[in-house]
C-alpha cells in the first residue's frame, strides 16, 4: 500500500480546481454532436424504417401483379385462339352444308336437262296434241313439285321453254305463260364475266320473275342450266327461309351478325340479340359489301380467314368462308367482348385481387410503422430526459413486443444508475463530515488524498463508458429484434399470397378441364355424324340393288313384249290390238330402264357427296382431338405453376426457421449485456472499498485540518456534477 501511495504523489503534488472554460466547451460540443445527429437524421429519412417497410409489403404485390398479368395474357391469348379456331370451323361447316345443297340442286337440274321426254316436249313435238301436251305438263308439274318437296332447298323449278311452248313451273298450274327463252338467254348473257357463257348460279331472274308474276324476295339464289338441245332453261330457285334457317342456327354470341353474300352484293343477313335489344344496322343498307374488310376478302385467293376489323366505331372479329359450288360468301362479325369476355373476367378478378391486396399491405404497413414510431418517440424522449440528469423516469412501451422488452432494460440502467449516484451522494456527505473533524494533515497525506480521488474518478469515467457501451449493445440488440420481427411479417404476407394464387391456379385448372370436357363431348358427337353418313352410304348401295332388279325387270319385259309383237304378227288382223298392248309394254319397259338409269346416277352423286362428307367428319374429328390435345398442354401449364408455388412456400419456411434462429441469438445477446452490468457493479463495489480504504488512513493521522480544507473544496465540485441528477 506504500508503494501505491508514493506513486499517487509523484503523479500531482497540485490541489484540482474547477475550470469554467472547460464547462463551456463541453456544453458548445454537446450542441454540435445535437445538430450533428439532427442533420444525419434528415439524410436518412429516405432509408426510415416506415420505407423500408412499405417496400418490403410492395415487392410480393408487384410479384402478384407480374403473376396475374402473365396468367391473364397467356389465357385471353387461348381462349382467343381456341375460340376463333371453333367459330371457323363453325361457319365452314355451314357453308360445307349449303355448298353440299347446292350439289344436290345442281344433281336435279342436270337430270331434268338431260330427260330425252322433256327435251320432246322442248322442241315442240307435243305441240300438235294439246290433250297430250296438257296433260304431259301436269304430270311434269307434278314430278317437279315431289322434287320440290323432297327437298327444303328448292323454292320453284321453272322449265325456260322458247315463244309458242307453255312455261313449266311449280309457282303456277297455268299453261298461259308463253316461253321467253331467247330473252332470258340474252339477259344471261349481258351479266356473264366473258360475255359468252351464262353464270350457272345468279341473284335474282328479273324477267321471269316479272312475266310469272313472282316475288324476289322469296328466293335469295337460283341455279339455271341449258338443256342439251338448247332449246329450254332449267331454273331452280333456293328458298330464301331455307338458307335463313342456316343463319339462325349459327349461335355466335350477343352482338354477332351473320350472313350469306353473293359476289354481286345481295346479301342475307342475321344478328343475334337478346331479347328486348335493338338492332344497331340498318334494313335498307348493306352490312358486308361496301366495308373496306369484305372488299379484301373477297379479292384474296383463301378460302377462309379471320381478322380484327372495326365495325361501327366498335371491335369485330371477322370471319369468312367462300363457296367452292355457288357464288356466295359466309361472313361473320363477332365482337370482341364475346371472344374475350371470359380472359375480361379473369382480368378483372385479378385487378380486383391486387387492389385489395395493396390496401391491406397499406393498412398493416401503417399499422406497424405507426407503432413503431410512437414507441420509438415515447421511449427516446423518455432517454433524453435521462440524458439531462433526471434519474426519476420510467419508460414504458405500449406495444407487447420487443419494445416492452427495450424499456425494461433501460428502466433497469436508469435504477442501476440512480443507485450509483444515491451512493456517491451519501459517500459525499460523509466525506464532508470527516472533513469537519480533521483539523490538520500533513502534506504527503493531502497529496495522497488527492490522488486517491482523481483515481476514484477515473474508475467513475470507465464505469459510465462501460455503461454507454452497454445501453449501445442494447440499442442494437432492440433494432435487430425489430428487423427479426419484420422478416417474420413479410413471410407470413407474402405465404398468405402464396395459398391465394394457389387456389386461382386450381380454379383455373378446373375451368380448363371443363373444356377438356366439352371438347371430347364435340369428338364424339363428330364420330355420331360419321357413323350417320356411313349409314347413308350402306343405305345408298340398298338402293343400287334395287335398280338393279328394276332393270332386270325391264328387260324381261322388254323380251316379253318382243315375243306378244312376234305372236301378234303370226296372229295378223286378230292380233293387231294385241300388238298395240305389246309396243305399250315395250316403251313401259324402256321408260323403265331409262329411270333405273336416273336413279343409279342419282345414287351415284349421292354416294360421291357421301364420301366427301365421311372425309370432312374425319377432318373435324381430327381437329377436335387438336383442341383436346391442347387444352391436355393447358392443363400441364397449371400444374407446372402449382409445383413452382410449392417450392416458393419451402424455401419461405426456410426463412421462417432461420428468423427464429437469429432471435435465439439476439436472447444471447442480452444475456452477454447483462453479464457486463453485473460486471458493473462489482466495479461499483471494488471503488467503495477503496474509499472505505482512504477514510481508514485519514482516521489515523491526528492533524488532518489542512486536508480536510483541500478535500472539501473537491467535494464542492463533486457536489456540483452530482447535483444534475434528479433522484426524488
Amino acid at each position: 500500500m506504500q508503494k501505491l501511495f508514493k506513486g499517487f504523489k509523484k503523479k500531482s503534488q497540485t490541489k484540482p480546481k474547477v475550470n469554467n472554460h472547460v464547462l463551456t466547451g463541453e456544453k458548445k460540443q454537446k450542441q454540435e454532436k445535437q445538430q450533428k445527429q439532427q442533420k444525419q437524421l434528415k439524410q436518412s429519412k429516405l432509408f426510415s424504417l416506415r420505407n423500408k417497410i412499405f417496400v418490403a409489403f410492395l415487392i410480393p404485390i408487384l410479384f402478384m401483379i407480374i403473376v396475374g398479368y402473365t396468367a391473364y395474357e397467356k389465357a385471353a391469348e387461348g381462349m382467343n385462339q381456341k375460340f376463333q379456331e371453333s367459330t371457323q370451323q363453325t361457319i365452314n361447316m355451314a357453308m360445307n352444308y349449303m355448298d353440299m345443297s347446292c350439289t344436290y340442286v345442281q344433281s336435279e337440274g342436270f337430270r331434268y336437262a338431260v330427260d330425252s321426254a322433256l327435251e320432246e316436249y322442248f322442241i315442240g313435238m307435243l305441240k300438235k296434241d294439246k290433250i297430250a301436251q296438257s296433260k304431259y305438263i301436269s304430270d311434269t308439274r307434278l314430278t317437279l313439285m315431289a322434287a320440290q318437296k323432297a327437298n327444303p332447298f328448292i323454292e320453284n323449278i321453272h322449265f325456260v321453254t322458247k315463244a309458242g311452248i307453255p312455261i313449266i313451273s311449280t309457282a303456277t298450274t297455268s299453261t298461259e305463260y308463253d316461253g321467253i327463252y331467247n330473252e332470258y338467254y340474252d339477259d344471261m348473257i349481258a351479266i356473264s364475266e366473258d360475255g359468252r357463257t351464262p353464270p350457272k348460279w345468279v341473284d335474282e331472274h328479273a324477267r321471269l320473275t316479272e312475266h310469272m308474276g313472282l316475288k324476289m324476295e322469296d328466293y335469295f339464289i337460283s341455279y339455271q342450266m341449258p338443256t342439251t338441245s338448247k332449246f329450254a332453261y332449267i331454273v331452280i330457285d333456293i328458298r330464301e327461309s331455307a338458307v335463313r334457317d342456316i343463319l339462325l342456327d349459327m349461335d355466335l354470341g350477343n352482338g354477332s351478325v351473320v350472313g350469306f353474300v353473293t359476289n354481286t352484293g345481295k346479301e342475307l343477313v342475321q344478328e343475334n340479340l337478346e331479347e328486348g335489344e335493338e338492332s344497331h344496322l340498318n334494313a335498307q343498307e348493306p352490312v358486308f359489301t361496301d366495308e373496306e374488310f369484305y372488299i379484301n376478302s373477297l379479292a384474296s385467293e383463301e378460302l377462309s380467314g379471320a381478322k380484327d376489323v372495326i365495325f361501327q366505331g366498335k371491335n369485330f372479329l371477322y370471319l369468312f368462308t367462300k363457296s367452292e359450288i355457288s357464288n356466295m360468301m359466309l361472313c361473320a362479325l363477332i365482337p370482341l367482348e364475346v371472344v374475350t369476355g371470359q380472359a375480361e373476367t379473369i382480368k378483372t378478378v385479378t385487378i380486383s385481387l391486387v387492389i385489395i391486396a395493396t390496401i391491406i399491405a397499406a393498412f398493416i404497413g401503417l399499422l406497424i410503422t405507426f407503432g413503431i414510431q410512437k414507441n420509438m418517440k415515447t421511449i427516446s424522449r423518455k432517454l433524453n430526459e435521462v440524458a439531462e440528469g433526471n434519474l426519476t423516469v420510467q419508460v414504458n412501451a405500449q406495444s407487447r413486443d420487443e419494445f416492452q422488452g427495450l424499456a425494461k432494460t433501460a428502466n433497469n440502467m436508469i435504477a442501476n444508475n440512480k443507485k450509483l449516484v444515491t451512493k456517491l451522494s451519501g459517500t459525499v456527505k460523509q466525506l464532508e463530515t470527516s472533513a469537519g473533524n480533521v483539523n490538520t494533515a500533513s502534506e504527503d497525506i493531502s497529496n495522497y488524498s488527492g490522488d486517491i480521488t482523481r483515481a476514484i474518478d477515473e474508475i467513475s469515467e470507465g464505469m459510465d463508458k462501460q455503461a454507454e457501451h452497454a445501453q449501445e449493445c442494447v440499442v442494437k440488440t432492440s433494432v435487430l429484434s425489430d428487423k427479426i420481427k419484420d422478416i417474420s411479417q413479410m413471410v407470413e404476407a407474402v405465404k398468405g399470397l402464396v395459398d391465394q394464387t394457389e387456389r386461382m391456379i386450381e380454379q383455373g385448372t378446373k375451368i380448363v378441364q371443363v373444356l377438356s370436357e366439352r371438347a371430347q363431348e364435340t369428338s364424339n358427337i363428330t364420330a355420331r355424324v360419321g357413323d350417320s353418313i356411313a349409314t347413308l352410304k350402306t343405305e345408298s348401295e340398298t338402293i343400287n340393288g334395287f335398280v338393279q332388279t328394276i332393270s332386270d325387270i325391264s328387260e324381261q319385259t322388254n323380251l316379253l313384249s318382243l315375243n306378244a309383237s312376234i305372236e301378234a304378227a303370226r296372229a295378223g288382223e286378230a292380233g293387231r290390238g294385241f300388238a298395240v298392248v305389246a309396243e305399250e309394254i315395250r316403251k313401259l319397259a324402256d321408260d323403265s330402264s331409262r329411270a333405273a338409269g336416273e336413279i343409279s346416277r342419282n345414287v351415284q352423286n349421292i354416294s360421291a357427296q357421301t364420301a366427301s362428307s365421311v372425309a370432312s367428319a374425319k377432318e373435324a374429328e381430327n381437329m377436335v382431338a387438336l383442341q383436346t390435345k391442347a387444352v391436355s398442354e393447358v392443363i400441364q401449364v397449371f400444374e407446372d405453376m402449382s409445383k413452382q408455388m410449392t417450392g416458393l412456400f419451402e424455401n419461405l419456411k426456410e426463412i421462417a426457421n432461420s428468423t427464429e434462429a437469429a432471435n435465439k441469438d439476439r436472447d444471447d445477446t442480452l444475456d452477454a449485456v447483462e453479464n457486463i452490468s453485473a460486471i458493473i457493479e462489482e466495479t461499483a463495489s471494488g471503488s467503495a472499498l477503496v474509499r472505505e480504504m482512504a477514510n481508514q488512513l485519514l482516521n489515523s493521522v491526528d492533524k488532518l485540518s489542512e486536508t480536510a480544507n483541500a478535500l472539501d473544496e473537491d467535494m464542492q465540485g463533486l457536489k456540483t456534477e452530482i447535483s444534475v441528477f434528479k433522484i426524488d
